[in-house]
């Protein structure tokens, strides 16, 4: 895949049109932050706004104790906005931290400094949308990398970033159980449970590298093949694309041995699973490695 050719496709699968795919809306308690899975599980809630022309601002809380904490983007702007989360190590500027992730050119290395902390896929405006992780005790920054507000540059650009601190112990507890599991390895997604509607599953990494999920309905008559072929292929496709790039829904960036408890929802029919990341020491994205599976929603 040329290098020209994939920041466009990776923009065009991220951005997730469908509401239901894309949060709930904020008058339903189930993903406002109001509630918690147990005792046991912490509650919070980042607000995105667009304060003015070309500014962004995401408010939230400076620190949160460590353990399993149910975390909810509100989005109250106009545009898609999304909440990456990293854990870095290290004392880190918000420059240093963006140049070395979300403004990085395809295929350079990603430091060691940077874990991929999970977080929340694309959201639209007026929704909710919320994870279930755990958060182990260390820096972290909350990163939009969405772009629009009139400008090419993304909205971490724009002062879409929130930096906070995790305290406290590293705890032990473990997540709730899901029906729903995708599990991603390297190179290959694995499913069990997805049915059609909205899913409370598992998104779990069980590689050594940084994987996402992006998963897109195939268009009325292409193959899993096809896809496999456009996202693969050098030079400009022809034809039209064999992927709903609309009709897709996604995850954040998580790192190996680290999972999230997340609602996605799919509509019935074939899906291309996909991962756009690269390796840490760099190299192609992990579609062009083989990391792309069909999956068949009933």
């Amino acid at each position: 895949m040329t290098s020209r050719r994939f920041p466009v496709l990776l923009a065009a699968a991220a951005l997730c049109l469908v509401p239901a795919a894309c949060g709930s809306d904020d008058d339903d308690s189930s993903s406002s932050g109001g509630s918690s899975e147990s005792s046991d599980t912490a509650a919070v809630t980042f607000e995105t706004t667009e304060p003015s022309k070309g500014k962004v601002a995401i408010a939230g809380p400076d620190t949160i104790e460590a353990g399993v904490t149910e975390i909810t983007l509100k989005n109250s702007g106009k545009g898609p906005h999304d909440a990456q989360i990293l854990r870095v190590e290290g004392d880190r500027t918000v420059d240093e931290v963006l140049s070395n992730s979300t403004d990085s050119k395809e295929g350079a290395p990603i430091p060691e400094w940077i874990s991929g902390g999970g977080g929340l896929g694309t959201t639209a405006p007026g929704k909710s949308a919320t994870v279930t992780q755990v958060l182990e005790p260390g820096t972290y920054y909350l990163v939009d990398s969405e772009s629009g507000q009139g400008s090419e540059k993304q909205n971490s650009r724009l002062g879409g970033v929130a930096k906070f601190e995790v305290t406290g112990e590293a705890s032990s507890a473990e997540l709730p159980e899901t029906d729903a599991t995708v599990t991603a390895k390297d190179f290959s997604f694995e499913t069990s449970g997805i049915e059609a509607g909205t899913n409370r599953l598992t998104f779990a990494n069980t590689g050594k590298q940084l994987h996402h999920l992006i998963a897109m309905p195939l268009a009325k008559g292409a193959t899993i093949d096809q896809a496999k072929k456009f996202f693969t292929s050098e030079g400009e496709p022809s034809g039209p694309p064999p992927v709903d790039f609309e009709g897709g829904v996604s995850t954040a960036v998580i790192d190996g041995g680290e999972a999230q408890v997340t609602e996605l929802a799919f509509k019935q029919g074939k899906y291309a699973l996909v991962c756009f990341i690269t390796n840490r020491d760099g190299g192609p994205p992990h579609v062009a490695m083989g990391m792309i599976n069909e999956l068949d929603v009933k």
